[in-house]
């Protein structure tokens, strides 16, 4: 193959991989990259070697000699804006990147086939932090949103498409592919899918999966198993872990379940229709309560900000909360809830924020 049509390739992959990764990537576009992958051998190599260069990138950016590699593609995109969009230009900036760990590569390998390739790069791990979302794309196409404070640990192989969330929330747009299913696997329980788009949040005592459209199966893993349980789109499978099985139902997490849905107990899983649009608000960065306890509604607004709210008192915990809110925005969120309970803030360090009750002021309905 000549440079012409090498650097033709290059530029392509570089373009349907900023794509991928965008937050406006559509189905539509996961299906022309598919086309577009599978079109060619080389089009299918010249991808997953992209995607074994970014990963093994991540842990090597703090290298001075990557450091200078990287700025310099980073201004060669520069001069190329006026002739590319941003999307193209961002993927050939991973592209001309990804060439500073290529000449790291021992020379041997530096052409053997992809899964050798990718053995020298640690397994794929990615991870957002206090306030942060990120959207990221598997080596087959599929991408994931990840929520604040979430962990997660990819590991594909030829037969199955292995996903690990260790914490946190993320929603997958899975490729279609029958032959290789896509599992993902939170607390004790699996998530199986082929081509679909779902959400899934572990917390300490729960997990739950939001289907949006498409279909999966969810079933039990570990020493106690069970029968998998499938969604359609708009219904959601809230499971309380084993591990935690006995615990109260007043120990439960936020999203367990909303006031007035039986909550799961003793591990069981309640399938119950929901609105999909409030379980995924937060890739907008927005957070929905349903008639939720305050002190439910605080944990999660706390999830994503460095400023933490306490509440000083177990019966103002227990008061309603409705409404939408700004994720992160931790001082509107307390002076919403002034302006319609009878509550006192001390704000005794710029990360910290107490609420208190006033006993002679009358709670409005909220």
């Amino acid at each position: 193959m000549d440079r012409q049509a090498l650097d033709r390739i290059a530029d392509e992959t570089g373009y349907w991989d900023a794509r991928l990764r965008a937050p406006d990537c559509t189905d539509a576009d996961r299906a022309r990259f598919a086309q577009w992958r599978n079109a060619a051998a080389s089009h299918r190599q010249s991808f997953d070697r992209l995607q074994v260069l970014i990963a093994t990138l991540r842990g090597e950016t703090g290298r001075a000699g990557v450091r200078g590699l990287r700025d310099a593609a980073l201004a060669r995109v520069r001069r190329r804006q006026r002739r590319r969009t941003w999307s193209v230009a961002a993927g050939i900036a991973f592209l001309l990147a990804g060439a500073a760990i290529w000449t790291m590569v021992p020379e041997s390998n530096r052409w053997a086939p992809v899964h050798v390739l990718a053995a020298l790069a640690h397994p794929d791990r990615y991870a957002t932090g206090i306030g942060q979302r990120s959207t990221v794309t598997l080596q087959d196409g599929s991408t994931v949103e990840l929520n604040t404070r979430t962990q997660l640990e990819v590991h594909f192989s030829d037969a199955q498409r292995s996903v690990t969330l260790v914490e946190g929330q993320a929603l997958f747009h899975v490729a279609k592919n029958p032959q290789r299913p896509f599992v993902v696997h939170a607390g004790d329980r699996e998530i199986v899918a082929v081509g679909t788009e779902f959400d899934v949040r572990l917390d300490a005592d729960s997990v739950r999966v939001t289907l949006l459209e498409g279909k999966v199966e969810v079933e039990r893993s570990g020493p106690v198993s069970s029968r998998p349980q499938s969604l359609d789109p708009g219904q959601q499978l809230v499971a309380e872990l084993v591990s935690v099985a006995g615990k109260a139902a007043g120990t439960s997490t936020t999203l367990a379940a909303s006031a007035g849905k039986r909550r799961p107990q003793d591990g069981e899983a309640v399938v119950r229709s929901v609105d999909v649009g409030k379980f995924t608000s937060w890739r907008e960065g927005r957070v929905f309560f349903e008639d939720l306890p305050l002190g439910e509604a605080v944990a999660e607004m706390n999830r994503y900000s460095a400023i933490q709210i306490g509440v000083d008192d177990s019966a103002l915990s227990n008061l309603r909360v409705n409404g939408m809110f700004r994720a992160g925005e931790q001082e509107a969120f307390v002076t919403a809830l002034q302006d319609y309970f009878p509550i006192s803030v001390t704000r005794r360090s710029d990360t910290e924020i107490i609420l208190a009750p006033i006993r002679s002021k009358t709670p409005r309905a909220f």
